[in-house]
């Protein structure tokens, strides 16, 4: 599952070329989002004419991905940036975010809601911090139900709690 611009956007978190970059390396945003962003900085009225984002706005091809990774971090100074850091965690958290929130935000199904959360979770390397709403993992504090749709609720709220509590961390760094 791929993260767009309109995700990052909607999910009301700040992000810039260092979550972009991240997201491509991690094959988690495809190559031609960068061509929207440009656009985006463009239409800023802060900004100054630049080579690399026109460049950008005209289009690129996801052939190219690894001169645009090599660029980007050039241009970017994204030569800090790297994988397992802490900075480069904090951008996989911000893309982690974009995504199950816009999925919240546009599934109703309860079920069908999860099941994309469950292909999330293996997009990001099965993190801990989401086990408390995935359904083939074990339930923390013996709150399981016999009610299939008591854990569904369950869940489905741990993923609104959680939701929640990362927008405010990520807000906070």
């Amino acid at each position: 599952m791929t993260i767009s611009i309109n995700m990052l956007d909607k999910s009301g978190i700040d992000y810039d070329w260092r979550t972009l970059y991240v997201g491509i390396s991690a094959n988690l945003i495809e190559c031609n989002e960068l061509t929207r962003y440009a656009l985006k900085v463009m239409e800023n009225n802060e900004y100054k004419d630049d080579e690399f984002i026109n460049e950008l706005a005209w289009g690129i091809e996801d052939n190219l991905k690894g001169e645009l990774l090599t660029k980007m971090v050039l241009k970017f100074n994204l030569d800090m940036l790297i994988p397992q850091s802490t900075s480069w965690e904090l951008e996989i958290r911000k893309l982690r975010y974009a995504i199950l929130n816009y999925l919240n935000s546009t599934i109703d199904d309860a079920n069908e809601l999860l099941k994309k959360v469950e292909e999330v979770y293996a997009d990001f390397n099965y993190p801990q911090e989401m086990e408390g709403f995935i359904a083939y993992m074990p339930v923390k504090d013996n709150v399981a139900t016999n009610s299939i749709e008591d854990n569904i609720k369950r869940m489905v709220n741990s993923l609104d709690n959680f939701l929640i509590e990362e927008k405010k961390e990520l807000d906070a760094k």
